[in-house]
């Protein structure tokens, strides 16, 4: 997606609220997405990923889109990339989260919305929106 000030702030919105996914997928080892991919069982990263939102969003609102790559060679680190949907309250947002060593990346290939705002900022607030009603509540300890 071409770079703008909307597509900035809606990566921004959409990487905030991925961050505890972020943590839980890089508790599984490189070497497995990577083996995954090669060996193009995809089942076994959707399973991946299903639960490594299980505890933050409610089911089916974000997704793996069934698409992968990886880069490895010699002469750097390897670096993981997946395709990810999520879909709420008519809102679609298809993007490619990319695992490096030391930093997520987060590729906005497209966002659709069933009834539009009246201007991208309507838009990127319904994407704001989406993302939050789709999040579990979070539960805490009584005091």
């Amino acid at each position: 997606m071409k770079r703008t000030q909307y597509s900035v702030a809606r990566v921004e919105i959409i990487s905030t609220h991925l961050t505890e996914v972020i943590h839980d997928l890089r508790l599984v080892d490189v070497a497995d997405y990577i083996a995954f991919i090669r060996c193009e069982l995809f089942g076994n990263i959707a399973d991946i990923v299903n639960s490594a939102t299980e505890l933050t969003f409610y089911p089916d609102t974000l997704t793996f889109g069934l698409g992968g790559e990886y880069t490895l060679d010699w002469n750097s680190t390897p670096k993981v990339m997946l395709d990810l949907e999520f879909s709420n309250m008519g809102v679609n947002a298809y993007f490619r989260l990319t695992l490096l060593a030391d930093a997520t990346e987060i590729d906005l290939h497209h966002v659709r919305f069933s009834e539009t705002g009246k201007s991208p900022a309507d838009n990127t607030a319904l994407l704001a929106a989406a993302f939050d009603n789709a999040r579990l509540p979070q539960l805490t300890a009584p005091k």
